[in-house]
């Protein structure tokens, strides 16, 4: 128990860093810097370090597996910060397509703005399936998605729906979740 504490306490403070490290522009990066691709692709990290999963099935696998849908805006950037870093015991591994059922199995599902029209489709086939769900398109958090990233006052942010992750049977860690601003599902429209 010391042992995991101790390694939630260095990844909080890394989070941390990373938070006050990256006063990203809003605007898409340029002339080469991808400070804020590369502040995101050490988020996905840390909000993995923060996320505990029921006792499903995939959360006995040997590894987590990071999955990105549609255009991947990170490249090797999410490479070199997922790749040499395990989450807890489990050993990352990255899985790129177009397709949901082209993916397989996903711990982390990064749905990419080009999915945007597809999100609803998508957060329907992922529900109750333990995985997290993050996302950049706008609504994305109130439409389902659990961890939403947006660009405020100069840097990146992050909205999460605890709707949403209870819904997946995920438990979001207290500490991450005062960095965040917390949403819940939009309502139904319509409803009477």
């Amino acid at each position: 128990m010391k042992a995991r504490m101790a390694a939630l306490v260095v990844s909080l403070f890394g989070l941390w860093v990373t938070c006050a490290r990256y006063a990203c522009p809003a605007q898409p990066p340029q002339g080469g810097d991808h400070g804020d691709y590369r502040a995101e692709s050490e988020y996905l990290l840390r909000f993995a370090d923060f996320t505990e999963w029921s006792a499903s099935e995939n959360s006995k696998q040997p590894t987590i597996n990071f999955c990105v849908l549609g255009r991947d805006p990170y490249g090797e950037l999410l490479d070199k910060a997922l790749l040499t870093h395990p989450v807890g015991e489990r050993r990352t591994v990255i899985v790129r397509g177009q397709r949901l059922q082209d993916l397989g199995r996903c711990d982390v599902l990064f749905i990419s703005s080009s999915q945007s029209k597809n999100e609803s489709e998508i957060f329907n086939q992922v529900r109750n399936s333990g995985v997290l769900t993050i996302g950049d398109s706008p609504d994305f958090a109130a439409r389902g998605g659990i961890i939403q990233f947006v660009r405020e006052e100069g840097r990146i942010r992050f909205l999460i729906n605890v709707d949403a992750a209870k819904r997946a049977g995920l438990k979001i860690n207290a500490s991450l979740l005062a960095l965040a601003k917390i949403v819940h599902d939009a309502p139904a429209k319509g409803g009477g």
